[in-house]
């Protein structure tokens, strides 16, 4: 029964991805930069979808929980919406650049987010090579 639970998420990941690609080419009327942002911005959602999609089918195949792949969708996430605050900031700024803004503010804690993140990245990858090669002495 829990095999055909995650299977139905999985199916529904999928769909959700193509509702959301099919909603950007829709919506994708012009090339202006609001447009263009949306396009970018639905794209990086979908590789994260597909992320996920690919971590269900993962526990499905090998019954093994990667918490690496987390952290990859956490990293892609902040770095999507750094990406789109950037752009956003670019083109929409009419006042001077406050170094205190707002966008500035958030760029700020996501950019710490991401280095949080490829920080615990590593040392997951370094502890668990470790551990492979402590097991292999021991075998």
């Amino acid at each position: 029964m829990d095999d055909y639970v995650h299977l139905f998420v999985a199916i529904f990941l999928m769909a959700g991805a193509v509702v959301v690609l099919l909603h950007s080419a829709t919506t994708l009327t012009s090339l202006s930069i609001d447009s263009v942002l949306g396009l970018i911005n639905d794209m990086l959602f979908v590789v994260i979808i597909l992320e996920l999609l690919w971590i269900m089918l993962s526990y499905l195949g090998r019954r093994r929980f990667p918490i690496a792949s987390f952290i990859i969708i956490g990293i892609i996430s902040s770095i999507r919406r750094i990406l789109l605050i950037e752009a956003q900031s670019s083109f929409h700024s009419k006042a001077a650049n406050n170094f205190l803004s707002r966008q500035t503010i958030d760029l700020l804690l996501y950019v710490l987010v991401v280095l949080i993140l490829v920080f615990s990245y590593h040392l997951l990858v370094r502890t668990s090579s470790g551990n492979d090669a402590e097991s292999r002495q021991r075998d």
